[in-house]
């Protein structure tokens, strides 16, 4: 079985880390996989390109730079096409699935995707269409992450907000949200399959689209996590205050990390310490180590596996991976609601919270941490996780999927 993974970007992102473990998981399967990306950080080569095999940047730089300077105008992406591929495509031997990721992002021109896809399939059909959505743009006018906007049920008539990713300057998405579904039923026509790793994602789609054409297949942690949890061992239970962790890429964020939660937090002071991990971060006190964005994985897990808790506070994830990640070494969640933290934590049997409830439970200890989330042990939560957030899985359940079309 032949193949190729597209993603706008190579390692940076939920959705990057899901097609990359999905294409290095094939390799090893003895699977013929290459991975498409759009561009990395300045629309140039992705820092990350030699670290993994059979990968290829696909995008000249000037493409993605005028999209992104147009698209705060026109709501889309205006250029971008996947045509220096085709001939790669139709000289595949054997039967060959093109599975597309995140493919917005000021990469693709969705109408030129389709037509792609049309040319490849009229001259080799036995290419199958896989299309995994990692959040909700496939029925929105523009966004990516809705925040809680329900807008898109009613085709997106007045935009309640301009900064909802990818951000604008002007609101055409009433405008282009009847021709974008068209694409997506275009789409559908030349057999694609949709998946997502989220249920309340596939359940939106199926909304728009027709029940059942989008199946649920989760996301897992990746082979380099699993790497590092098979030589992490549990530390020893922390005698001073709890330590509590906040993970997120831009900590300014608030769709993110809920600024009004962390700054409560902060002001229990010396009852808690608090770490955050990422960029710019915003909270600074006696009570508050910031440690900046980490790049090292084996590093950013290491320092999860001291803390007590990981507080997840996001309205925007939609099956967010460092909920998987610190599950499965054993740091319990406490989470406000949201779907997409009520989804990741139902598999290991765990709960989310009222800010309030988060703010008592993160003065607690692990294990009581453990007992208020999950019902069970320490010990007991950290074996059903291991199991509940593994990769092989997922790999298993698309290739299933692949062998199935």
């Amino acid at each position: 079985m032949n193949i190729l993974q597209f993603n706008v970007r190579l390692a940076e992102g939920g959705a990057a880390g899901v097609a990359l473990d999905l294409h290095l998981r094939a390799q090893q399967k003895g699977l013929t996989s290459r991975f498409v990306y759009g561009y990395g950080k300045g629309g140039k080569k992705s820092v990350s390109h030699h670290r993994y095999p059979q990968v290829i940047k696909q995008t000249p730089r000037g493409t993605a730079i005028a999209n992104i300077a147009l698209f705060r105008f026109l709501n889309r992406d205006l250029f971008g096409n996947l045509d220096n591929l085709y001939r790669t495509v139709i000289q595949t031997s054997g039967p060959l699935v093109l599975h597309f990721h995140v493919l917005h992002s000021y990469w693709l021109n969705l109408a030129d995707i389709v037509t792609f896809c049309e040319k490849v399939k009229a001259q080799k059909p036995d290419v199958t269409l896989v299309w995994t959505l990692h959040d909700h743009w496939s029925v929105t006018g523009r966004c990516a992450f809705t925040d809680g906007c329900e807008g898109w049920k009613s085709g997106c008539q007045k935009c309640p907000t301009l900064s909802n990713y990818p951000p604008v300057r002007v609101d055409r998405a009433h405008q282009l949200i009847d021709g974008k579904r068209q694409r997506f039923r275009d789409m559908l026509r030349l057999g694609c399959q949709f998946i997502s790793p989220s249920q309340h994602v596939a359940e939106a789609f199926n909304s728009v689209y027709g029940a059942g054409l989008c199946r649920v297949i989760n996301n897992g942690i990746d082979l380099a996590t699993e790497a590092i949890l098979a030589q992490l061992s549990p530390v020893p239970l922390n005698p001073g205050k709890p330590r509590i962790a906040i993970v997120a890429h831009d900590l300014r964020y608030d769709g993110k990390t809920d600024q009004r939660l962390v700054h409560d937090m902060m002001a229990l002071g010396e009852k808690i310490e608090l770490h955050t991990f990422g960029k710019f971060s915003p909270f600074t006190g006696q009570n508050v180590v910031n440690h900046g964005f980490e790049t090292d994985k084996r590093k950013l897990m290491s320092a999860l596996n001291e803390m007590d808790a990981l507080v997840f506070s996001s309205r925007v994830d939609n099956y967010p991976l460092i909920l998987c990640e610190a599950l499965s070494i054993g740091v319990p969640v406490l989470a406000t609601h949201s779907e997409a933290a009520q989804e990741v934590l139902a598999k290991s049997g765990g709960q989310t919270f009222a800010a309030t409830d988060v703010l008592r439970l993160a003065q607690r200890r692990k294990p009581e941490i453990a007992q208020a989330v999950f019902g069970a042990t320490l010990d007991a939560f950290r074996m059903r996780s291991r199991v509940a957030y593994s990769g092989q899985q997922m790999l298993e359940e698309y290739v299933s999927f692949y062998q199935n079309l």
